[in-house]
């Protein structure tokens, strides 16, 4: 009776210490006290990381999914990469345990790095521009309250409506376009259709960020303010790699990379500024003119909450948005190419609501296209549009069975568990059907064909860092496939060998001819 008081007393003070002060629980945990020290992380020394970069260096010109795959051959499951220059080190795991850990324990204001070029040139613009509002790369309360104001406006369903009229006249802009550059007898598109494609899905953005067609998908007469912002998005994301991975001194010496990043980052404030101040007339003008929209569009909304919150959001939009929408789209358009049977299969589905390629879709009809989102949910596990999640810890935490602090930055690579038949059933074949829902399955369908594991499939990340564009992403991409299968068989008669290269993001890496041969009613 005296040990279990003693017992029953013991655990009444430990709850009610860490009560008083949480971040002491772990002092009793036992699994933080056997669990092997920080510093007993593999990885390589800060001098072998600098070398490695070097010409001749064992990590010089890798891409990053071969970074990857090398640092897990050399030291397993969980390693550590020192920092250099500035850079915070960074604690690399690749198995889905360690995500979830670090997801339940992420707190209210996840903390997610990669960012720090993006950072770097915001909170040192000389006209302090964004100092009361860095974006959506920022962390802590700040990004707590954007994300407040943002998610009503581009996480709602209802504001599907608002965007689903101006995408689809920016789609019959694109399969318009396919019809020009497609030759004549081979009906093949020239080998850099990607940049046709990352027209498509700029305009696409703009139309909701901007509230505004640029016009780039047009054959002639493109605008040059539109142009020079579309090639200034493509300079930030090539030089965001370099920075943000790289060793570098640019924070402490303003390197040649940095300044092209730096007055293309320039070039794209003043751009989205412009465009948004066109916005504002347009809308004063139609509202004493008494045409006010029932429905506000996306930037009227965003204006609602201040001029300076829609400028960041356009251009967060246009940067997070676009060389991912491209590379999804690129993904799944090979994807059904190199399956004939499953894009015969996802026509007839289409074919089926919608008989006439001219009709476009309602939202309803986009609700009931299951055969659809299973092909864009397999494409994205087959070439994944990202290398994993980024996230600091958000507590003292226990990963691979060492202590990691709170506050370690943290990449979780999932990209090698996508193709790992002990999470997915016959793991390099497109099966859309394993996606499938039992009532709209099929023979091919299993409940084996699919992880069972949350954590191993999160294309748009996790918990309140979930992409903010995912209602934009969906739209855009259900839209643009259903509409290209609608209209053409697609065909790809060229190897797929390293069809992606890896930096931040899985961008093409070889000439896209796809064939696009008009389907007969």
């Amino acid at each position: 009776m005296l040990r279990r008081t003693v017992k029953n007393g013991l655990r009444a003070s430990s709850q009610l210490a860490a009560i008083r002060n949480p971040e002491q629980v772990q002092q009793v945990d036992p699994e933080w006290e056997t669990a092997r020290p920080f510093a007993d992380l593999p990885g390589p020394t800060r001098w072998q990381l600098f070398r490695g970069y070097q010409k001749g260096g064992q990590y010089h010109q890798l891409d990053f999914d071969e970074l990857m795959r090398l640092y897990r051959k050399q030291f397993g499951e969980i390693c550590m990469i020192p920092g250099l220059f500035g850079m915070p080190s960074t604690v690399i795991a690749f198995n889905a345990e360690t995500f979830e850990k670090v997801f339940r324990t992420e707190g209210q204001w996840p903390v997610r790095g990669g960012a720090e070029p993006v950072l770097h040139y915001r909170e040192n613009r000389p006209d302090g521009f964004f100092k009361d509002c860095v974006g959506l790369f920022s962390n802590g309360p700040q990004w707590g309250k954007l994300r407040s104001s943002a998610n009503p406006v581009l996480m709602q369903h209802r504001n599907v409506a608002v965007y689903l009229k101006p995408m689809q006249r920016v789609n019959r802009q694109f399969i318009q376009r396919v019809r020009e550059l497609r030759d004549g007898e081979t009906a093949e598109v020239p080998a850099d259709f990607v940049h046709t494609i990352k027209q498509l899905t700029f305009e696409s953005v703009a139309t909701v960020a901007l509230d505004k067609e640029l016009g780039l998908l047009r054959k002639t007469n493109q605008p040059a303010e539109a142009g020079k912002l579309f090639q200034n998005i493509d300079i930030v994301m090539e030089a965001f790699f370099e920075l943000g991975l790289k060793p570098s001194i640019y924070k402490y010496i303003s390197t040649p990379t940095y300044r092209k990043f730096s007055r293309a980052f320039d070039e794209i404030f003043d751009t989205c500024s412009l465009y948004v101040n066109e916005a504002i007339e347009r809308i004063e003008r139609k509202s004493k003119e008494g045409n006010s929209k029932e429905h506000k569009s996306i930037l009227e909304q965003m204006l609602q909450v201040d001029r300076k919150f829609a400028i960041v959001m356009a251009m967060d939009l246009l940067m997070g948005g676009v060389d991912t929408t491209t590379s999804a789209l690129v993904g799944l358009m090979l994807n059904l190419a190199k399956n004939p049977e499953k894009q015969q299969k996802l026509r007839e589905e289409l074919l089926a609501k919608l008989p006439s390629p001219d009709r476009e879709f309602t939202l309803e009809e986009m609700k009931s296209l299951p055969y659809l989102r299973a092909c864009i949910k397999e494409s994205m596990r087959v070439y994944p549009v990202t290398f994993g999640n980024m996230r600091s810890a958000g507590a003292d935490v226990v990963l691979g069975g060492f202590r990691i602090p709170k506050g370690t930055h943290l990449l979780m690579s999932n990209i090698f568990l996508l193709k790992d038949e002990s999470f997915y059933a016959r793991p390099e074949e497109f099966l859309p059907e394993r996606w499938l829902r039992r009532k709209d399955a099929d023979e091919d369908s299993s409940e084996a064909l699919i992880s069972k594991n949350p954590f191993v499939y999160l294309p748009f990340g996790f918990g309140p860092r979930m992409c903010v564009g995912k209602r934009i992403v969906d739209l855009e991409l259900e839209l643009t496939v259903a509409n290209v299968v609608r209209n053409f068989h697609i065909e790809f008669n060229y190897p797929t060998e390293k069809v992606f290269k890896s930096t931040f993001l899985y961008m093409p890496n070889i000439p896209l001819g796809f064939k696009f041969t008009d389907v007969r009613y």
